[in-house]
């Protein structure tokens, strides 16, 4: 697609890739490590792959938490995240998937995790309500 950023793939540094997917360095890493897998085919929403490029991603990640890991050392945990639509905060039209290192401490509350990309996240509030 033309005027993409993830269809140019002469302007990342790419670290691997698969017979649908690319592994890159985020260019504004909300951590060291922070890497995004990248469709070949230029789609737009997670919902949009074939049945081969959702069989590859499981792989892929796996894949580059090993790059990750053997570059930066095994982090305490991982986000895993795709924003899919403008409302979720896509600002490229072209699917990817970030992989981000996270480590103890790197935020001060880091509960709700992904939920706090959303209004209504107030992890204390759970604690106030029980479940049958």
């Amino acid at each position: 697609m033309r005027d993409c950023l993830f269809c140019d793939r002469t302007v990342h540094e790419i670290l691997g890739e698969s017979a649908s997917w690319w592994i890159r360095v985020d260019a504004f890493p909300a951590t060291p490590g922070h890497v995004e897998v990248v469709t070949k085919r230029h789609v737009e929403s997670f919902f949009g792959l074939n049945g081969d490029e959702s069989a590859e991603l499981y792989g892929v990640l796996a894949y580059a938490r090993n790059l990750v890991e053997a570059k930066y050392g095994t982090p305490d945990a991982w986000t895993i995240g795709i924003n899919d639509g403008k409302a979720a905060g896509r600002s490229i039209d072209h699917l990817h998937v970030h992989l981000i290192p996270r480590h103890d401490g790197d935020v001060p509350d880091p509960r709700g995790g992904i939920r706090q990309c959303a209004p209504n996240c107030d992890p204390d509030s759970w604690m106030e309500t029980t479940h049958a």
